[in-house]
């Protein structure tokens, strides 16, 4: 029978209810996934969907809403699972009680890091029996269930009420007291209640120090302008749980603003190299790696942003701007030429290419290719100037002004 969960405690889930809840396997092997099915079945699961690959997956995930996912992590070409959960969280197709488990045979770093950072709700590795994935199903399903009243109130963005619901839960004992505490200190952050985010995350650090409540104690210190305390709180968090990435990112962010771009860019290399498959790390990397005159490291990260970005379905032309400057501050003016036509092809579609295209055109011109600046003059000319995507502005305008055309 079940019954209100007080500190994390509760019966089973019943047999009944199980058959009830929606659930969607994804695995690119036909074998696998049927062999899932058969084991949610017997365990008394009967609402099972299923999806070949990560695109598949996101389908399915934007029709119906789950209330179990379990995702292999090697999904072949397209997203893997990482980037399923990922994609699923930020276009809000899974609940706060959504139970999203990931499935994997894997062992590499990659794949490691990428799931921590990710934080999906628990692993299983292949293989497994029947009788381990209904244990792991019913103690995760447990504590995922009590965060059901909460979830109505994300879904229309009501983050003071889900504040509030959250703290009524801490008070009647319902649902995992660290949980609730990490969720009222994240939403105040968002909402800009820093009193009650630093009374939360300081809660829960000085009870069991998780490195989100002292990334975000650093966060706080930032905000408020005391870097000092606030570079020693994110390096008390990456001693102390080194594969806790907003750290790292934070850090790096911190140390830019204050002008000191090699210890920034040395810290977000190593992230980088510790867990790769972050999209706005590899952006961050190799901006600061241009701007510190590493062009090689700017081209690797630009590479892996671009690749990312394609896997994830966010293509986006800026992302091919800044790998051709990286390609001329290495002095590769060929490939740089070569890339130009690249963006042009591979963005055709995209309605600021053409911006983008004239930006880097000037920049090939800016370099010593004189003969591409009467062409993309023109071709500025042309363009609608209230049409022009705000990023494109103070760039466009830098290099107008260093081609005396201001």
């Amino acid at each position: 029978m079940t019954r209100k969960i007080v500190g994390g405690a509760s019966t089973a889930v019943r047999p009944e209810r199980l058959a009830e809840k929606p659930v969607l396997v994804v695995d690119d092997f036909h074998n696998m996934r049927s062999t899932l099915r058969q084991m949610l079945l017997t365990a008394g699961y009967a609402a099972i969907d299923v999806a070949v690959h990560g695109e598949d997956a996101i389908d399915k995930l934007a029709q119906r809403r789950y209330e179990i996912v379990l995702c292999d992590y090697n999904l072949g070409e397209g997203l893997d699972g990482q980037q399923v959960l990922d994609l699923a969280r930020a276009r809000r197709l899974i609940d706060l009680s959504t139970l999203f488990i990931m499935v994997t045979a894997e062992t590499t770093s990659d794949m490691v890091m990428g799931a921590v950072e990710s934080m999906p709700d628990g692993y299983l590795s292949k293989p497994f029996s029947k009788d381990l994935l209904a244990v792991r199903l019913d103690r995760a399903l447990r504590r995922k269930q009590s965060l059901k009243p909460l979830d109505p109130l994300v879904r229309r963005d009501d983050l003071a009420g889900a504040i509030k619901e959250a703290g009524r839960m801490l008070d009647e004992g319902e649902g995992r007291e660290s949980d609730l505490v990490r969720l009222r200190a994240t939403w105040a952050w968002r909402i800009g209640d820093t009193d009650l985010a630093r009374a939360s995350a300081s809660t829960a650090w000085a009870s069991a120090r998780p490195a989100w409540a002292g990334s975000l104690l650093a966060d706080l210190d930032a905000l408020a302008g005391e870097v000092t305390a606030a570079e020693a709180g994110y390096r008390e968090v990456m001693r102390e749980t080194p594969q806790f990435m907003p750290a790292h990112d934070h850090l790096a962010a911190l140390l830019r603003e204050q002008g000191r771009g090699p210890e920034a860019l040395e810290i977000l290399r190593a992230a980088a190299e510790r867990s790769p498959k972050s999209l706005e790390r590899q952006r961050a990397l190799g901006e600061l790696a241009l701007a510190n005159g590493d062009a090689e490291r700017a081209l690797q990260a630009w590479r892996r942003a671009l690749r990312i970005a394609r896997q994830l379905g966010q293509p986006h032309p800026s992302d091919a701007v800044a790998r051709i400057e990286a390609l001329l501050a290495s002095g590769d003016s060929r490939k740089a030429r070569q890339a130009v036509r690249d963006l042009d092809r591979d963005f055709s579609s995209h309605p600021e290419c053409p911006w983008y295209s004239v930006l880097a055109r000037l920049r090939l011109a800016a370099a010593g290719s004189r003969d591409e600046l009467d062409g993309a003059l023109r071709e500025l000319e042309a363009l609608p100037d209230a049409g022009m995507p705000e990023p494109v502005r103070e760039p466009l305008n830098r290099v107008l002004a260093e081609l005396g055309q201001v």
